[in-house]
């Protein structure tokens, strides 16, 4: 019934933001209260008034210093990536074999790590790069992740975790997540080529980890979340705005049946399944199902939700039961759903509330509303009752030990001291802390920047800008800082102006100046972050968003790893590319800055480094013939990097894939142009299209960037 919105970084973040005590122990513990305590955040002159004024224009002078000075010093041939930037990232968490010790991975220490009844971290052990699937199931475990092909495993001897070896999983890149299945079977998904891959343990082999058969299934783009609920398989497809529930062969593998697919307009961020009477009860936590509104001076009905559907098995249909405004309840963006018997507990990375009801009858009833933190990611409730959360935010195991306690923090020992300016600037674009008087209420919203960008990359939407019949999708904001001019419309020229246009977008008919400054007491969880200071003034804040943004560099490509040359189809791609696209894609290390472009010669080595610096964009607007155009000169060329976190393609969405983009490709007259529906002006009706073998070669080299 409804729709989010569809913005670029426009994301308006607001809500109320909490408060987070300090305690006894050691630990930090989180007394949760609402953001607004009328306290004073305006310790600056008010707006409308000539001091007002200069104070903004001497900020600004400042923030254009700090920008160009970082640009002065910035490598853009060897940027840090955000995958060794962002601290240890506790992602996941399950217990083992209902011992009370837990198993949870790091997916920035590449670690697999074991807890402790008391969070204490007993043990350390490598994982696959960049973990982020882990499955347990008694004394075994499994660590995938999305920087590496190999599955390893570990057993559980009741005090200590031991490797057991690992396997090498071939053309498979990218694992989000992993299950086991009966039978000696094995799932896992890969968001890279969006396919559902099952495995048979060989239970031949002793010494180590190996698997026999194997089938390969297209389940749909962006798969990013699984679950087994019997024989049914559920897959959550971020880019495709779809829960899949695949039938399970009994033999292993999918059955040979079409799946049953729950589609929304926006993404589905998490989801909890139980068996049910007829089949099963699913909860879905997403964006508001309504098509965006911009009349309102800002984003209209994009609240965060939890849905409800009754799916019956037999007659393959699934029915919405409920539909649970979140954002209203201060749940926003929820990342964690948990179903406990009657009980569903959902929370959002974006706020700091813990909602718990009843499902037993047709609506869910018996609400309550308790004290969390930001940054939840994955929750698991141990055999004791307790609930245990991961939070990569806070860099942070939490536990809340019984309905209504105070959350605990314990951070992850041995991490290395991280930049708090950095990490309050990543608060304000995952949080609400950048607005915190939004509210719910008719069209407006409380949403923060991941509402529409995803750990930071896309959403699979395509929104209307307000602008006519104008629409747009979703980029990463990953890679801004040597991508300016930034957006489609190429209106922000720098990250300055960035930083000033989504504080003003965020705080749109909140009835507030947007230039405020913040007092650490508001919110004192913002010291599990490093951030002493008592007064946070409008300049600090903009200054650690546009740090983040710096800072915020592309994760490595998972084609590349492990990799130093191109393949045949790989080269033979790129010198397509260099003679039909690289005119407009260049080969930049910057995309305003001409210099930067590298010769063909070296991009084979930049593209197999470990960071991929090349922009692939450039700072100029071209008419290629998808219209309409987003400005009177066309659309601003886009960076291609990690095109497989974009989908759909081109600026109005129209592509659904990288075999579309590259069927609609015509080139005459010494130009190209993308879409044969309008020939740029200048250029003659005569045109060639692409021939198959370089289509191919193409989508070769294309998957690399």
């Amino acid at each position: 019934m409804m729709r989010p919105a569809r913005s670029v970084l426009y994301v308006g973040l607001a809500a109320g933001i909490v408060a987070v005590a300090l305690a006894k122990t050691g630990l930090i513990t989180g007394v949760l209260t609402g953001w607004m305590t009328g306290r004073s955040r305006r310790p600056h002159a008010p707006a409308g008034s000539a001091a007002h004024d200069r104070e903004i224009a001497e900020a600004d002078k400042e923030l254009h210093a700090l920008d160009e000075g970082a640009r002065a010093k910035a490598d853009f041939a060897n940027p840090v990536t955000w995958d060794r930037a962002s601290g240890p990232d506790p992602y996941t968490v399950k217990e083992i074999a209902s011992s009370g010790f837990l198993v949870g991975i790091l997916r920035g220490s590449d670690a697999v790590v074991v807890l402790d009844r008391s969070l204490r971290e007993i043990q350390r052990l490598p994982a696959p790069r960049s973990p982020v699937a882990l499955a347990v199931a008694g004394d075994v475990v499994l660590v995938a992740g999305e920087l590496a092909t190999e599955v390893a495993r570990f057993r559980w001897d009741g005090a200590r975790l031991s490797p057991a070896g690992t396997a090498v999983i071939e053309g498979v890149r990218a694992i989000r997540g992993i299950t086991f299945g009966p039978g000696g079977w094995v799932y896992l998904i890969e968001e890279q080529r969006g396919r559902l891959v099952a495995l048979q343990v060989d239970a031949s082999v002793r010494d180590r980890l190996a698997f026999g058969r194997r089938h390969d299934l297209a389940v749909g783009h962006g798969p990013v979340r699984m679950a087994r609920v019997g024989d049914r398989l559920i897959v959550d497809c971020l880019l495709d705005h779809a829960l899949v529930i695949q039938r399970l062969n009994p033999l292993g593998g999918a059955a040979d049946e079409p799946p049953i697919r729950i589609v929304l307009d926006g993404p589905i961020w998490s989801f909890a399944a139980r068996e049910s009477r007829r089949g099963l009860l699913i909860g879905i936590g997403s964006a508001e199902d309504h098509p965006l509104d911009r009349t309102i001076g800002a984003f209209g009905y994009v609240d965060s939700f939890l849905y409800l559907y009754d799916v019956d098995l037999g007659a393959r249909r699934a029915t919405r039961r409920a539909a649970v405004n979140l954002g209203e309840r201060g749940v926003v963006v929820p990342k964690v759903l948990l179903f406990s018997g009657a009980t569903a507990r959902v929370s959002g990375y974006g706020t700091d509330k813990l909602l718990e009801m009843n499902l037993d009858g047709p609506v869910p009833a018996g609400e309550t509303i308790t004290e969390l933190v930001p940054g939840t990611n994955d929750v698991v409730e141990r055999s004791d009752g307790a609930l245990i959360f991961a939070d990569p935010l806070l860099d942070a195991w939490v536990e809340v030990a019984r309905p209504g306690a105070k959350p605990v923090i314990v951070p992850i020992p041995g991490a290395a001291p991280r930049d708090p300016a950095l990490r309050l600037g990543e608060a304000l674009i995952f949080t609400t802390l950048m607005a915190p008087w939004g509210r719910s209420d008719g069209p407006l919203s409380r949403f923060t920047c991941e509402t529409c960008h995803f750990e930071g990359y896309a959403d699979g939407r395509t929104h209307h800008t307000g602008r006519g019949d104008v629409h747009a999708v979703t980029k990463p904001l990953l890679g801004l800082f040597n991508n300016r001019p930034h957006f489609s419309r190429a209106l922000d020229p720098d990250l300055v102006s960035v930083a000033f246009n989504e504080f003003r977008v965020a705080n749109a008919r909140s009835g507030h100046d947007p230039w405020f400054g913040l007092r650490v007491g508001d919110a004192p969880w913002l010291a599990a972050l490093g951030v002493g200071d008592d007064l946070l003034s409008p300049l600090r804040l903009r200054e650690a968003f546009m740090r983040f943004l710096t800072a915020f560099n592309h994760r490595p490509n998972p084609a590349t790893l492990g990799r130093s040359a191109f393949s045949d189809d790989e080269r033979a791609g790129a010198r397509v590319f260099r003679d039909r696209c690289e005119s407009c894609h260049e080969a930049r290390l910057a995309s305003d800055v001409s210099d930067s472009r590298v010769p063909f010669e070296r991009w084979e080595s930049l593209l197999f480094a470990h960071d991929g610096p090349i922009v692939w964009g450039k700072d100029e607007y071209s008419k290629s013939g998808v219209v309409p155009y987003v400005h009177p000169e066309g659309a601003r060329i886009p960076s291609l990097r990690r095109l497989y976190k974009k989908r759909p393609y081109f600026t109005n969405g129209s592509a659904k894939d990288l075999s579309s983009v590259l069927d609609r490709a015509r080139y005459g007259d010494g130009a190209f142009w993308h879409d044969t529906a309008k020939t740029p002006e200048g250029t003659s009706d005569e045109s060639a299209g692409l021939a198959p073998r370089e289509k191919h070669a193409l989508l070769a080299f294309l998957d690399l960037l």
